[in-house]
């Protein structure tokens, strides 16, 4: 191997790595959850809140490493691994940069965001005495993750500007966002299918992987209807809408059990990004 051939595979190498990183330490979910925060104050017409953006970005990254690995908090605060213990010095910056953003929040989306905290790391915290944690009641792992994002990319920003959320529009975006998440987390469902226990009682495990495509399909259908009822004409956003359900129709029909975790960590999770970067060019 000749040194440019050798300087080549050490770049990529250490490419590879800083990209797993970005992807295991959750930066990547974090985009996600700020992209479709950025898309409610689009579509409220709201101006730029780095409070409630920044807040989102470093609070999610917080939170997913908090559950990825600290399956007990014990486990999360001591860890062994120099590679862990890396994520988890970023996890504690992020902390501290999600506090500071969280002093400049109204106090009443300061108390929704402690409310959807606490609801998400009972996702791996034992509050019941025959069940761990929410994450082990049958058929909840989904609907949570689904709830505490449409929390947090759509309730969170339209209180702190003042907007009531008792607006039929609201509604429709919250219950749009549950739905996109459900069909984003389908993909993880099937892939994950050969390592969750089968207490866990996701839909494939419960229906079958063939049905829970069907039922994916489904959602999307129904996310690009509420689209249409959000928007109420067929504008160039309502394509570009269209267009991402096209794109989630693609997903699902590729999604297995054998696929790479880029499929579900990367490709998956950018959807979201895409969808903002799409909206912002209109």
């Amino acid at each position: 191997m000749g040194y440019e051939q050798f300087g080549y595979f050490c770049l990529m190498n250490v490419l590879k790595k800083l990209f797993n990183f970005y992807l295991d330490s959750s930066i990547h979910i974090g985009c996600s959850v700020y992209a479709l925060t950025y898309c409610t104050l689009f579509l409220f017409d709201l101006p730029y809140d780095e409070a409630v953006l920044y807040f989102t970005f470093y609070g999610t990254i917080v939170t997913y490493n908090f559950i990825k690995y600290g399956s007990s908090a014990k486990q999360y605060f001591f860890v062994a691994t120099k590679y862990i213990k890396l994520i988890q010095f970023l996890s504690f910056v992020c902390f501290v940069l999600a506090s500071y953003y969280a002093y400049q929040m109204q106090f009443k989306t300061l108390l929704i965001a402690v409310g959807l905290c606490l609801l998400s790391s009972l996702y791996i915290i034992p509050f019941l005495p025959k069940q761990k944690n929410l994450r082990t009641l049958t058929g909840f792992k989904i609907s949570i993750v689904a709830l505490c994002w449409a929390g947090v990319t759509v309730v969170l920003p339209i209180v702190n500007a003042d907007v009531s959320i008792t607006e039929t529009t609201v509604a429709l975006i919250a219950f749009q966002r549950f739905v996109l998440v459900l069909i984003l987390m389908i993909p993880f469902e099937i892939s994950d299918l050969s390592y969750d226990a089968a207490a866990l009682g996701t839909l494939p495990q419960r229906i079958g992987t063939r049905r829970t495509k069907q039922l994916a399909y489904v959602w999307i259908v129904l996310f690009v209807i509420l689209e249409y009822l959000i928007r109420n004409n067929l504008s160039t956003a309502f394509f570009i809408t269209v267009g991402i359900g096209v794109l989630l129709v693609f997903c699902i029909w590729k999604s297995s059990i054998k696929k790479s975790k880029y499929f579900t960590s990367f490709w998956i999770e950018s959807i979201p990004i895409l969808w903002f970067l799409l909206l912002l060019l209109t």
